[in-house]
C-alpha cells in the first residue's frame, strides 16, 4: 500500500512538471482497492483531508473499490497511518484499522477508475462525448475554466452551458482516451465519468414523467419581471396562457385574428415552443440548475396566424400591422420598450417575389412599421401615413426562413465537406426577412450528438459544429445590391444521416428545450431551426434593453450584430497565418456575410465590455438633407472623436489593434420597382462611416467625405479608394448594403493612433428627391458602435478610456460628443 501510494504521488509531480501553472493541481487522484470479499470503510475515506470522489461496488468481476482525491499536504499523514496499522499496539489491535484495514492495494487513478457505466471503455483513439462530473471543492480554482482552456488549447470540443446538480458541476467534452488522461492530470480532475444521457434522454419516455417535477421546482425558483420591464412580443399561433413556467413572464395575450381567441391551438404548439425560448432561452439549463431564475422581460402574444385557411385571406402586411396596434394600444404605459418577433415567412420558391432581396408589401410594411410610420395597408399598397417619428421606432426581428423537405443526397457527400452548404446557399431568404430595417436571424449549430439508441446505429449529423444548421436559409443568390442578410445566427439545431444516405431525421438531442402546450399534459418539448434562432435573438435583444433602457431600436439591432462573432468553422480559409484576409472582399460577403451575417452575439459581449476589448456606444442624430433656395442639398455630416487613450497606442506601437465599426439606422420605405436611382430608391437616406486616415489632415478627411458622399448621391463617378480602405476588412463597396454597415479596422496601435475620427455621413436616397417639405430638414437617428480590441499583453485601455470620457469605472455604456458640420462647406 505503502509503495502504491508513493509510486502515485511520483507520477503526479512528474505529469505536473508540463503544465500550465494554472492547470496544476494540489493533489491527485488514487484508486483504493478492498481485499476480497471485504468493503472499505468509506466514511474515512472522506475525512482526514482526504475527498472521496466515487466508488465501484464489488461484482463478479472484481472487489469493491473506491477514487480518493488526496491532497499533497496529506501524504505524510496517510503513509503514517498506513505504517501505523502494521504496527501492534499494547491492546493487540492495530491502529488506523478504520482506515486501513481492509485495503488491498492503493495505485493511480486511470480513466477507467473514473467510468461509471457498465458499457466498456470506447477505443481509446477515437475521439467521443464524454460527461464529466467535476467537484469544485477538490480545487481552489475553478475546474470548468480550466476544462475551458484546456479544450481551446488542445482543440477539443465542449459543451457551451454546464450543469449544476448538486454541488458537482458536470462538464461534457468531446476527446479521446488520451486526452482524458490528460485531464486527469490537472485541477479539473473529475470525480466521476460518465456516457452524456442527459441531452439525449431528457425527452425519452421514460423521463418525460420527471418533466412535471422539473418544472415544479423551476417554477419555485422564478422570480417574475418587475414593472415596466421590456417585453417581447411574439406574432404566431398564441400561446399557452396557462402553462406554469410561461405565466409569471406574460402580460398579455391577444388576436389579430377575427373570431379566433389567443390560446395556441396550433397542431404542435408552435408559439408556445417560441415563448418558452423566448423568455428562458434553452430551457434545459433552468432546468436543471438549482440556481434562482430572474426574468428580466415580460412576454406578449399575438396571434397572427389562423387555425383554417379563411375564406379571404389577408395580406400579412396587414396583419403585422394590425398585430402592432394590437399590442401597442393594449398596454401603452406598461411597457416602455418592446421586442416583436416574428417567426413567420411565405414560403418562396424560384421567381417568388422578394426572393431577389428586392422588397415586397410584407417586408416593406416591416420596414415602415420599425422606422415608426403609422401604416395603412389594403390588399396592393402600402400608405405611409405621415413622417416616420424616431421616437417610435421598432424593433423587429424576424427568421431568415427554412429549408424544407430535405433529401439525404443533397445533405451529405463522401467526397465533399459541408454538402448540405450548397442547398443552404440556393435556398432563398424568405419574405420578410429581406427588409432593411428588421434584424434577420439566421440558425447555425454546436449540437453534434448521435443518439445511442439501436435504431440511430450508423447516422452521423448533417453540420459540423460551429457551421450553419442545415435548417438555414441565405442570401447568397441575391443580388448585388440587396441587402446583407441574415444579419445575426443564433444555435437552431442539426439533423441525421444515416449510413446508406436514403433518411434524414431529426431528434430532441438536436434541438432545444421549451415550453410545449399542455393540453395533453406535456409541459416540455424541443424546437430547432430559424423559429428557435429567432426566439433567442429577441430574448438578447430584450436583455439588452433591460441592461440599457435608454437604447434606441435602431441601437439595440447594431448592438447584437456588433457584438457577434464568427465561429474558427465559418471564416476557415479567409484569413492567412498573419491573420490578414487571403480571400476578396466581394467572396468574403458572398461566402460568410451572406450566410452567417456577423456570426454569433453572446449574452456576455452584448451586456458587458472588457480591458482588452471596449466597446464605444453613441446615439447620434444627424440631417441627411437641407434646402437651399428652391432645390435640396445634401445636409451634414457628424464627427466623433475616438476617446481611446493615444498614449496606451502609441506605447503598444506596431502591436496589430482592430477597430470595430456597426452604424445601424432605419430607413422609411419606398417600395415600388422603378429602379434603384433618384425618386425611386427604395431608401429614404443613406448613412455611411469613414475613418480618418492616419496621415489626413481634417481638412482633407472632410473634403474626401464630401466628395465620396456627392459621388455616391448622383450615382455617376464611381468612389475613387483611399489608401486606409485596405485596413478594412470588408470595405466600403461590400458593408455599404442595406441600413446596417459593420466592419473591422486592422492596423498597427501606432496608425489607429493617428486616425481618431470617425464621420457619419448621408449619401442621397428618395426623401431628396421627394423634396417634400416635411421631409427635407428633418433630423434622422442613428446607433454608432466603436470597439478598440488590442493585444492581451496590453496594458488595461478600459480605465483611460472611461476617465477620458468621464464615466465611472467599470461602466457599461459610453458615449461621445460629436461635432455637424454642413456636408457642402468642403465640396470646392
Amino acid at each position: 500500500m505503502i509503495s502504491g501510494l508513493e509510486d502515485a504521488q511520483a507520477e503526479a509531480l512528474v505529469a505536473r512538471e508540463s503544465l500550465d501553472s494554472r492547470d496544476r493541481a494540489d493533489g491527485f487522484a488514487v484508486r483504493v482497492e478492498a481485499a476480497a470479499e471485504h468493503e472499505l470503510k468509506l466514511e474515512s475515506l472522506d475525512k482526514s483531508g482526504l475527498t472521496l470522489m466515487s466508488v465501484q461496488e464489488a461484482d463478479d468481476e472484481g472487489p469493491q473499490e473506491a477514487v480518493v482525491w488526496v491532497p499533497d499536504g496529506s501524504v505524510p499523514t496517510l503513509l503514517r497511518k498506513i505504517d501505523e496499522f502494521t504496527q501492534n499496539t499494547q491492546s493487540g489491535k492495530p491502529k488506523n484499522a478504520a482506515l486501513v484495514a481492509n485495503i488491498e492495494q492503493i495505485e493511480r487513478a486511470t480513466v477507467a477508475s473514473l467510468w461509471q457505466e457498465q458499457d466498456p471503455l470506447p477505443d481509446p483513439d477515437i475521439p467521443v462525448w464524454w460527461e464529466l462530473w467535476l467537484d469544485p471543492a477538490l480545487s481552489a480554482t475553478d475546474p470548468v475554466e480550466t476544462l475551458r482552456r484546456l479544450s481551446q488549447v488542445h482543440g477539443w470540443q465542449m459543451s457551451p452551458r454546464t450543469v449544476g446538480i448538486g454541488h458537482f458541476r458536470v462538464a461534457q467534452l468531446r476527446t479521446n482516451m488520451h486526452g482524458l488522461t490528460q485531464i486527469l492530470r490537472t485541477n479539473a480532475c473529475p470525480s466521476e465519468i460518465r456516457k452524456p444521457t442527459f441531452t439525449e434522454e431528457f425527452h425519452s419516455r421514460e423521463l418525460r414523467d420527471l418533466h412535471r417535477d422539473f418544472v415544479v421546482d423551476l417554477v419555485g425558483r422564478l422570480h417574475p419581471p418587475v414593472p415596466g420591464a421590456p417585453a417581447i412580443t411574439l406574432f404566431d399561433t398564441g400561446v399557452d396562457q396557462e402553462h406554469p413556467l410561461l405565466r409569471p413572464a406574460l402580460l398579455d395575450a391577444h388576436s389579430a385574428i377575427s373570431g379566433e381567441g389567443p390560446d395556441d391551438n396550433d397542431a404542435r404548439g408552435h408559439g408556445t415552443r417560441m415563448a418558452g425560448l423566448a423568455v428562458f432561452g434553452d430551457l434545459e439549463s433552468a432546468l436543471t440548475s438549482a440556481s434562482e431564475v430572474h426574468l428580466d422581460h415580460h412576454l406578449e402574444s399575438v396571434k397572427i396566424l389562423p387555425r383554417r385557411t379563411p375564406d379571404t385571406p389577408r395580406p400579412f402586411g396587414e396583419v403585422t400591422a394590425t398585430a402592432v396596434a394590437t399590442a401597442e394600444t393594449a398596454n401603452p404605459e406598461q411597457v416602455r420598450k418592446r421586442v416583436f418577433a416574428m417567426a413567420v415567412t411565405a414560403e418562396s420558391g424560384q421567381g417568388v417575389n422578394g426572393t431577389d432581396g428586392t422588397a415586397t408589401l410584407w417586408s416593406a410594411s416591416v420596414d415602415a412599421l420599425a422606422v415608426g410610420t403609422d401604416v395603412a395597408v389594403t390588399h396592393d399598397r402600402i400608405d405611409l401615413l405621415g413622417p416616420p417619428e424616431p421616437g417610435q421606432s421598432r424593433l423587429i426581428v424576424v427568421s431568415a426562413g427554412n429549408v424544407r423537405d430535405h433529401r439525404a443526397t443533397d445533405l451529405v457527400d463522401e467526397n465533399e465537406p459541408a454538402t448540405y452548404l450548397n442547398l443552404c446557399d440556393t435556398s432563398r431568404i424568405e419574405d420578410p426577412a429581406q427588409a432593411w430595417n428588421a434584424l434577420t436571424v439566421g440558425a447555425h449549430t454546436e449540437l453534434d450528438h448521435v443518439p445511442t439508441a439501436d435504431d440511430f446505429a450508423g447516422y452521423r449529423t448533417v453540420a459540423t459544429p460551429g457551421l450553419l444548421s442545415p435548417h438555414s436559409r441565405t442570401s447568397v443568390m441575391f443580388r448585388d445590391a440587396a441587402a446583407m442578410k441574415p444579419d445575426i445566427v443564433m444555435e437552431g439545431g442539426n439533423l441525421l444521416v444515416d449510413a446508406d444516405v436514403t433518411r434524414v431525421d431529426g431528434h430532441d438531442a438536436l434541438s432545444l428545450t421549451t415550453t410545449a402546450r399542455s393540453h395533453h399534459g406535456q409541459l416540455l418539448t424541443t424546437i430547432d431551426a430559424t423559429s428557435a434562432a429567432t426566439a433567442q435573438a429577441a430574448r438578447l435583444a430584450a436583455l439588452a434593453y433591460a441592461r440599457y433602457p435608454n437604447l434606441r431600436a435602431e441601437t439595440v439591432r447594431g448592438l447584437l450584430v456588433h457584438e457577434a462573432q464568427w465561429t474558427d468553422a465559418m471564416i476557415n480559409g479567409v484569413y492567412n497565418r498573419n491573420g490578414r484576409r487571403k480571400i476578396a472582399a466581394g467572396q468574403l460577403a458572398r461566402t460568410v456575410l451572406r450566410r452567417y451575417g456577423w456570426g454569433v452575439p453572446s449574452q456576455e459581449r452584448v451586456l458587458s465590455s472588457t480591458a482588452s476589448a471596449v466597446t464605444m456606444i453613441i446615439q447620434g442624430s444627424l440631417k441627411p438633407f437641407a434646402r437651399d433656395g428652391k432645390s435640396v442639398r445634401l445636409g451634414e455630416l457628424k464627427l466623433h472623436e475616438l476617446p481611446w487613450p493615444r498614449e496606451q497606442l502609441l506605447d503598444l506601437d506596431a502591436e496589430d489593434v482592430r477597430l470595430r465599426v456597426t452604424l445601424s439606422y432605419f430607413i422609411e420605405p419606398n417600395p415600388g420597382r422603378r429602379g434603384m436611382l433618384g425618386q425611386h430608391t427604395y431608401a429614404s437616406h443613406r448613412l455611411r462611416f469613414a475613418l480618418k486616415g492616419p496621415f489626413e489632415t481634417m481638412h482633407e478627411f472632410e473634403g474626401r467625405i464630401a466628395q465620396a458622399s456627392q459621388a455616391e448621391d448622383d450615382a455617376r463617378t464611381s468612389i475613387r479608394p483611399f489608401d486606409a480602405d485596405r485596413n478594412w476588412l470588408v470595405g466600403p463597396t461590400n458593408r455599404d448594403r442595406g441600413c446596417l454597415h459593420a466592419d473591422i479596422w486592422r492596423g498597427t496601435a501606432r496608425e489607429l493612433a493617428d486616425c481618431g475620427v470617425l464621420a457619419v455621413y448621408p449619401a442621397g436616397g428618395w426623401w431628396k428627391y421627394n423634396n417634400s417639405s416635411d421631409r427635407v430638414g428633418r433630423s434622422v437617428t442613428y446607433g454608432l458602435m466603436v470597439s478598440l480590441t488590442t493585444p492581451e499583453v496590453s496594458a488595461d485601455l478600459y480605465t483611460p478610456t472611461a476617465v477620458q470620457l468621464g464615466v465611472p469605472v467599470p461602466a457599461e455604456l459610453h458615449t461621445a460628443t460629436d461635432t455637424a458640420i454642413p456636408l457642402d462647406a468642403r465640396l470646392f
